[in-house]
């Protein structure tokens, strides 16, 4: 058996209704499932699935511990976009491996990165 590539990225967060507004309003991605206590959404190619975290707070053990890579068609418009919208936005960086990219975190603390190929299309 062969891999073909990620189907889903799952993540807990503390307040889903919050986390739902940052991704559908924020981001602009589609919401896909909407239940109690998770919600899918879709980005492109991605789907990206929030449960609601039942642990106490100061219990919480994902916040921070992925990092994701987005394919977008503009990063430097992306970049704009999210800075005039209040995210907090890391600087434009080109990468020794051919992407100009950036980080900013969701509302839990998860680092997301946005990113282009510096290569024209193949």
């Amino acid at each position: 058996m062969s891999a073909k590539g990620i189907n889903c990225i799952s993540a807990c967060v503390s307040d889903l209704q919050r986390s739902k507004r940052f991704y559908t309003g924020t981001l602009g991605w589609d919401i896909q499932t909407d239940k109690d206590s998770v919600a899918g959404l879709s980005f492109g190619d991605g789907y990206l699935v929030l449960h609601t975290d039942e642990r106490r707070e100061g219990e919480r053990r994902y916040a921070g511990g992925m990092h994701v890579l987005v394919e977008v068609e503009n990063v430097n418009a992306e970049h704009a976009r999210l800075k005039s919208l209040g995210v907090s936005v890391g600087e434009l960086c080109d990468q020794p491996w051919g992407r100009r990219t950036f980080d900013f975190p969701d509302p839990d603390g998860y680092t997301w990165s946005y990113g282009q190929s510096l290569r024209g299309p193949a």
